[in-house]
């Protein structure tokens, strides 16, 4: 996924990535959805459940965040996408969170926007605090 990305990778991801799922998936932080052909995993989508403080509109204390949609590029356009998302917004709803976000990409974002989503009204800013000068 990161390689078609073409994320640029530091050197020691993979240990930090594993480590971080072996804790989230176990105390419920992450929740996953797998498509498998043979055996074999050719689609994911991710629930991360991320905390925050109750807010007046919304008292549930945290976000769902919808990450890892991924379809090997030889089973694309099957709906493997759209399924797993559902499914993973599904548990949301279950767990009872009001909202989700997503930061989609150009290819997902027709997906995104036939299950509802829409762009947020106020857009996130974001500091590189490594090389910030504060």
């Amino acid at each position: 996924m990161f390689l078609d990305m073409q994320a640029p990778l530091e050197e020691g991801w993979e240990e930090c990535w594993t480590a971080y799922f072996r804790e989230a998936l176990v105390d419920g932080r992450y929740w996953a959805m797998l498509a498998t052909v043979g055996g074999r995993p050719v689609a994911c989508a991710g629930l991360m459940v991320l905390p925050m403080v109750p807010l007046p509109s919304d008292r549930s204390g945290g976000r769902a965040h919808v990450q890892g949609v991924y379809t090997l590029p030889e089973y694309r356009g099957r709906g493997l996408a759209e399924m797993l998302t559902r499914a993973v917004l599904k548990e949301a709803q279950r767990r009872g969170y009001r909202a989700a976000n997503l930061n989609a990409s150009v290819s997902g974002r027709g997906i995104y926007e036939r299950l509802g989503f829409v762009e947020a009204a106020s857009p996130e800013l974001r500091l590189n605090l490594a090389g910030a000068a504060l």
